[in-house]
């Protein structure tokens, strides 16, 4: 790394675990909404807020967009009054994950910010309910509330990063994920992405989704840096 480099992280199932908060959260709004207990089974894994949100609605029988945006309120601000259901349901960060952004924040070169499906206050939440503090920066980043595409997030996180003063393009830009979706939104961007098997894909899938390097965990922070200093294949 000869300059500036902008990592970005993905949140749930890559620096913690959400263990089904989202599900909680969102369940007893959509069944206020439609005055019945709702259909829940549409995929969440690496997708953004907007994206499941709005499937939701699709698959219960309410297609109007209009909706979405008072119904990410809602969620959003249902996830506020119960923060403590986060931790209190077995949620929290993954193991190594505080040390890893810490080493990463010892090299001057590396700025760190988010690139996650998640709606921004269920991301600041997430990150303050689990000991992140300001560490990977939110200013630095891009959240689900407006695209479903996560190489739109990558971009906008990079123009963030830019307009903070970093000289920054989304080639110097690392991507890391524990889901396909980020390793192709990375690609789909320019940005470089780096798997971490912590999720519910295992690391061959990460490899064939186009992952440059495929970490376990984050409990190697030495495995980290060198999967960050690595060049791009070729």
């Amino acid at each position: 790394m000869t300059g500036p480099v902008l990592v970005l992280w993905d949140l749930d199932l890559t620096l913690l675990h959400p263990s089904g908060f989202g599900t909680r959260m969102i369940a007893p709004v959509l069944a206020e909404l439609l005055g019945r207990e709702p259909v829940m089974d549409v995929p969440f894994a690496g997708r953004t807020d907007r994206a499941i949100l709005t499937e939701l609605l699709v698959r219960n029988g309410e297609p109007d967009d209009d909706i979405v945006p008072a119904l990410m309120d809602a969620v959003a601000e249902r996830c506020e009054a119960h923060a403590h259901d986060l931790l209190d349901g077995g949620g929290g960060a993954l193991p190594g994950a505080h040390r890893a952004v810490a080493a990463l924040a010892e090299d001057p070169q590396i700025h760190q910010g988010v690139v996650t499906g998640n709606m921004r206050r269920v991301a600041l939440l997430k990150l303050r309910v689990c000991g992140f503090g300001g560490l990977p920066d939110p200013a630095l980043g891009a959240f689900g509330d407006h695209h479903s595409d996560r190489a739109h997030l990558v971009a906008g996180a990079v123009a963030a990063a830019r307009n903070r003063g970093i000289d920054v393009s989304a080639a110097d830009s690392v991507v890391i994920g524990d889901h396909p979706h980020d390793v192709r939104g990375a690609l789909d961007a320019g940005a470089r992405p780096i798997g971490v098997a912590t999720g519910r894909v295992d690391a061959a899938e990460l490899r064939s989704a186009g992952a440059h390097s495929v970490l376990p965990d984050l409990t190697d922070t030495a495995a980290l840096l060198a999967a960050l200093r690595a060049p791009a294949p070729a």
